[in-house]
């Protein structure tokens, strides 16, 4: 007698059959996570090794706060896209421990749609903010601000498609599962 095969699909804590459009997303969320665990190491790289360089070395090199600043900058608005993905943004939620969970799920998705709309008209002035910084050398390194602003906008666009997907999520009552489940009794 043959073994039963394995189901080829994982399946996710709530028991159900990931869909197939949640491969790419997880993929992208795993690469985006992993941009910021990179930020997060070049920061605590050029960080310290300025400090080792400045007590023990003394090799001249003087950038070491513009290569932890663009760390930085990446790791902010990188980690901001990837917080409203898991739903670990901040948020203030005075009035949801007095509403019934279905108002408290249709008050997130208009905020959602509010703030998809901000995002998107941030990318459109965005375009100019990038043309201006590619004018602007970042003292000491081969970069210009086009590197900065260019975090900025691409958390924007890795937002807007986040939103996007939780909102068609939330169009099919989340039966796609790409997006993390609104928890009415979250009060952190």
């Amino acid at each position: 007698m043959s073994e039963p095969v394995a189901n080829p699909l994982p399946i996710d804590p709530e028991g159900a059959v990931g869909h197939p459009v949640l491969w790419p997303v997880r993929l992208l969320a795993a690469l985006v996570r992993m941009a910021v665990v990179v930020s997060l190491v070049m920061i605590l790289i050029f960080t310290v090794g300025q400090v080792v360089d400045r007590h023990f070395f003394r090799t001249g090199f003087s950038a070491f706060d513009q290569y932890a600043r663009l760390g930085l900058v990446w790791l902010t608005f990188l980690g901001i896209a990837i917080a409203f993905r898991e739903r670990a943004n901040i948020k203030i939620d005075l009035a949801d421990h007095f509403l019934p969970p279905a108002t408290v799920r249709r008050k997130a998705v208009v905020l959602d749609i509010v703030v998809l709309a901000v995002a998107a008209m941030m990318i459109v002035v965005g375009w100019r903010l990038l043309e201006v910084g590619a004018y602007q050398v970042l003292m000491d390194t081969p970069f210009t601000y086009e590197v900065m602003y260019g975090a900025l906008l691409l958390s924007l666009v890795l937002l807007v498609f986040f939103l996007f997907l939780r909102l068609v999520d939330a169009a099919f009552g989340g039966r796609l599962r790409v997006d993390a489940p609104i928890d009415p009794h979250d009060h952190h």
